[in-house]
């Protein structure tokens, strides 16, 4: 090659390296600016090429400095960084449930999960089709999933949701998540989001807490529950309790009876209710000193000993119907909604608590099951 050639193509090379520096730099600026580091994957480089400067990262084919083919998504809060670990996950129904059936496909989805960390996950949802070709098919349960707040097409699995809220619950601020999942994972998504898929949890959630309130409210109705549970346990002494309680029942049953004779006006069952109530207050009496008296003899752990604290230690609100016309016997309603999201969260949290149960892990398992199209019942949810 002449020399002239040569030195002209070495001329043009160190005006390359010279220009893909500068550029190299500019993006790493820009990607600090932006993100609060330099976004990894940037450059690509082919095997066996050099690099342009020490800490480069691969480099295209073409020996050009060019973004990487998975950069963060910016367009919305929720940023996914493409070097986010990953993991895959398959829902399948169990060997009794697809007797007689094959795999015949799996449906994919893709999402932010946690599990223990950040993920990005791969959920492969299995569809069954009958080997004797009659036609009948089965798919497993549908993935949780909850849509970027945001608008963007990410996706979040219930495990990053009920993370999110467990974080919350536990008293970090919205702004403190958003910037500790930056920091832990690279995930840039912002307060609003956050906050977003935390409303979505807890309006999922709400008839549940709010049948678990109505439960564990001091009320006659969930007394008696308590009661039943014992005596369907073996406990005969129980039965005691639940005679007191249904003879309760009994009086005001009749009240409301001739009340509605009389022409059915509140006066009316107020009157009625003020007769019955001076023996109401005789069984009471009855049936709380029993409670103390009985409840020293019972194993701490069983079900009537639990029955028994729970009425001995809410006696003055159980007795409050003695002494007001105006209010019934049980007043527990399931419909009677828990104000506000954020008390709903609490209340939940707090049963968890109680009951020596993760709230992360409650909270997880009854959104997965809140989010299949024949969700079960909000009380047989509770946590246990």
């Amino acid at each position: 090659m002449p020399s002239d050639r040569k030195s002209q193509l070495e001329h043009e090379l160190d005006a390359s390296r010279h220009e893909n520096a500068d550029l190299k730099k500019t993006i790493d600026l820009l990607s600090r600016q932006v993100y609060g580091r330099v976004m990894p994957g940037l450059y690509a480089v082919p095997p066996g090429a050099d690099d342009l400067s020490p800490d480069a990262g691969p480099r295209h084919a073409s020996g050009a400095l060019r973004e990487s083919a998975a950069p963060y998504r910016v367009s919305g809060p929720a940023a996914v960084p493409p070097d986010l670990p990953s993991d895959e996950v398959k829902l399948e129904l169990p060997s009794a449930e697809t007797k007689g059936m094959s795999v015949l496909a799996y449906e994919s989805s893709e999402a932010v999960a946690v599990r223990p960390a950040v993920v990005s996950r791969t959920i492969r949802r299995a569809m069954y089709a009958a080997d004797d070709g009659s036609g009948m098919s089965k798919a497993a349960p549908a993935p949780a999933l909850f849509p970027d707040p945001s608008g963007g097409d990410r996706m979040f699995d219930a495990s990053f949701v009920a993370f999110v809220t467990d974080l919350h619950t536990a008293g970090m601020t919205f702004r403190s998540i958003s910037a500790r999942l930056k920091t832990d994972s690279g995930l840039v998504i912002s307060e609003s989001a956050l906050r977003e898929l935390v409303l979505s949890a807890a309006e999922m959630i709400a008839p549940v807490c709010t049948a678990m309130v109505a439960r564990t409210l001091p009320d006659w109705s969930n007394l008696r529950r308590m009661f039943e549970a014992a005596k369907a346990g073996g406990d005969w002494l129980a039965d005691e309790f639940l005679r007191m309680i249904h003879a309760l029942d009994e009086l005001e049953t009749h009240a409301r009876i001739r009340a509605e004779r009389s022409g059915g006006a509140p006066d009316d069952l107020y009157r009625e209710r003020r007769a019955v109530r001076a023996e109401s207050a005789r069984i009471a009496a009855r049936f709380f000193g029993r409670c103390r008296e009985a409840l020293p003899a019972q194993n701490p752990q069983s079900p009537l000993a639990e029955a028994l604290r729970y009425a001995a230690e809410h006696e003055n609100v159980l007795s409050a119907f003695l002494y007001d016309p105006e209010l019934e016997l049980s007043r527990a309603n399931p419909e009677t909604p828990v104000a506000g999201p954020l008390a709903v969260l609490a209340v939940c949290a707090d049963e968890c608590l109680a009951r020596g149960v993760s709230f992360r892990a409650w909270l997880e398992r009854t959104l997965v099951r809140l989010k299949q199209p024949d969700p079960p019942p909000p009380d047989t949810l509770f946590p246990s």
